[in-house]
């Protein structure tokens, strides 16, 4: 499980360019939003801890060159991620 998930997030990371970081980001953190709201609805299992820790360790490192940027520029950036264009809810 760990081989698998190292070489998950090292593929991943040579695939992501610079243009497309912050959207990398934004995906990232919606992965462990989705992960840890699968805690809520069934019992925490070794497995399922160890694959928040990968995806938040994951989310850290892709979201890393954000922490200090400017809300301006992160607007800027954020304006063409299709990860964070608001869709109608049905």
């Amino acid at each position: 499980m760990k081989t698998f998930s190292l070489l998950l997030l090292l593929t991943l990371l040579v695939s992501c360019n610079n243009s497309q970081s912050l959207c990398d980001c934004v995906e990232a953190g919606d992965e462990v939003n989705k992960i840890s709201a699968t805690f809520f609805n069934r019992a925490p299992t070794q497995a399922g801890e160890d694959s928040l820790n990968v995806a938040k360790d994951k989310r850290d490192e892709l979201c890393e060159p954000f922490q200090e940027m400017m809300p301006k520029e992160l607007h800027e950036r954020a304006a063409d991620c299709k990860s964070l264009e608001n869709t109608p809810e049905m």
